[in-house]
């Protein structure tokens, strides 16, 4: 199966048709882990990627592949926004008062550096490489929502089937 753990993990509980609560009991783990690590704000532990394996009837090392480079690309624009929704969200925590945010450290710096040392110019990574990056997370945070919206479409009709 290509693509990242998140796209992995996404297709493997709509293909089955479950939800997340469904998918937290037959693995075990807690539906806001399978919810964030499917949205890439989460990288899980060893033994809860077990979980979720064995809960999948998958073998581990499927989903434990080396994603290609754009989808660590995506990870990354994904880890950022969740970074900035915090720093935001502490802004106006205590009254509107800043308290110990730092916005540093971001996933597209390590990953600019990343390719700055296999050769790319900045000015590439600036004008081409990050920008795609975004529109493609804007994407596939579409994609993700009509899959979800299929998936509660399709476990209504099962109920209305039964």
């Amino acid at each position: 199966m290509q693509g990242s753990l998140a796209h992995k993990l996404r297709v493997l509980r709509a293909e089955r048709g479950l939800t997340l609560r469904e998918a937290a009991s037959l693995t075990g783990v807690a539906k806001e882990t399978i919810s964030d690590i499917e949205r890439g704000l989460r990288r899980p532990h060893d033994p809860t990627l077990a979980k979720i394996a064995k809960g999948y009837g998958v073998p581990i090392e499927e989903l434990i592949e080396e994603p290609p480079l754009l989808d660590r690309a995506l990870d990354a624009a994904r880890r950022d926004e969740e970074r900035q929704a915090k720093a935001v969200r502490r802004l106006f925590a205590g009254e509107g008062v800043l308290k110990a945010t730092h916005v540093v450290d971001f996933e597209e710096d390590r990953f600019r550096s990343e390719l700055r040392e296999s050769g790319l110019p900045d000015e590439l990574f600036e004008e081409l490489v990050w920008p795609l990056v975004l529109a493609l997370r804007e994407a596939e945070q579409k994609a993700a929502q009509v899959e979800e919206k299929n998936a509660r479409l399709e476990a209504d009709l099962a109920k209305v089937r039964a």
